[in-house]
C-alpha cells in the first residue's frame, strides 16, 4: 500500500443522480449504505483508533488493554488470542490451498509439456488428457516464450 494511503480513515456513500427523469424520494431511502476503509500504516505515529486497530488485528492484548480500559482476565485473553488468531488461521488455510493448487497446476503442465515433447499434437494431448485444448495450447505457448 503506498506510504501516503497508510493510516487513513475514508468514508465513501451512495449519492444521488437522476439519469431520466426525476425521482423524488427521500435521501434516507436510498442512502442506506455506507462504507468506511481503514488502511493500516507498517507503524503508526499517533496513539487513538489505528494504534488501537492494529492491536486488535495483530492480537496484541497489551495494545488493546491501553485503550480498552478493562481488567483483561487471564480466560478472557486467552479467548481473545483464540478469536485473533482465527484470522491467522484462515489466512494459513488460505495459503495451503494456494500451494496445492499450485502443485496441481504443474503436474497438469507437466503432463502436458511431457505429451508435447514426446511428439504429440496438441489435439491429442487434450483428448489423451481430457483436458481443454486452450489449456494445451497456453501451456505450449509459455514454453516456447520460456525457451526464447
Amino acid at each position: 500500500m503506498p506510504k501516503k494511503l497508510q493510516n487513513t480513515l475514508t468514508e465513501y456513500s451512495f449519492s444521488k443522480k437522476d439519469i431520466i427523469g426525476v425521482a423524488d424520494e427521500p435521501e434516507e431511502d436510498y442512502d442506506l449504505l455506507t462504507v468506511i476503509i481503514i488502511r493500516l500504516g507498517k507503524e503508526t505515529e499517533e496513539k487513538g483508533i489505528f494504534d488501537y486497530l492494529k492491536g486488535l488485528f495483530t492480537g496484541d492484548i497489551k495494545r488493546i488493554q491501553r485503550y480498552s480500559h478493562i481488567e483483561w482476565s487471564e480466560p478472557f485473553q486467552e479467548e481473545a488470542s483464540k478469536m485473533t488468531g482465527f484470522g491467522d488461521m484462515i489466512y494459513e488455510r488460505g495459503i495451503q490451498q494456494g500451494m496445492q493448487q499450485g502443485i496441481q497446476q504443474g503436474r497438469h503442465e507437466g503432463m502436458i509439456l511431457g505429451a508435447l515433447m514426446s511428439g504429440k499434437t496438441p489435439e491429442e494431448v487434450s483428448k489423451m488428457l481430457n483436458l481443454p485444448l486452450e489449456e494445451i495450447k497456453k501451456v505450449q505457448e509459455q514454453q516456447m516464450t520460456v525457451n526464447k
